[in-house]
């Protein structure tokens, strides 16, 4: 699978129910079998975001601190927004041409889900 297989690709709930696109994907570093020198990236979740237009412009990356209106743009911007750990992912299809979406499967609701300010705060801690 391919990051932009990913980004993009409409999000199903467990129901079936379409609850929106993935907005940006998150990877983490994790040390490679018997050498400290040599790392692997790996899925940790996926950000799930209700409306395509403005794409989150960036602010889905991390909680922004800076000048209040900044802030508040930025907390607005992600407000519908929900991050799915990649445990919760049941299956993706891929796009079947190019220039299409592909389809992620969640094993849970979206209910069920962070809402994406309370992931970034968890990650900051």
């Amino acid at each position: 699978m391919r990051l932009a297989e990913l980004i993009g690709a409409r999000v199903t709930d467990s129901a079936g129910v379409e609850v929106g696109h993935v907005s940006d994907v998150r990877l983490v570093e994790d040390e490679g079998p018997g050498s400290t020198r040599h790392t692997r990236l790996r899925v940790e979740g996926l950000v799930v975001a209700g409306r395509r237009r403005g794409r989150l412009l960036a602010y889905d990356h991390r909680p922004v601190q800076g000048p209040w209106p900044l802030a508040w743009l930025a907390r607005r911007a992600v407000r519908h927004a929900h991050w799915a750990p990649w445990d919760c992912v049941a299956a993706h299809q891929r796009p079947t041409a190019i220039g299409e979406r592909g389809t992620v499967q969640l094993t849970r609701p979206l209910d069920d889900l962070k809402p994406l300010a309370q992931a970034h705060d968890e990650w900051n801690c």
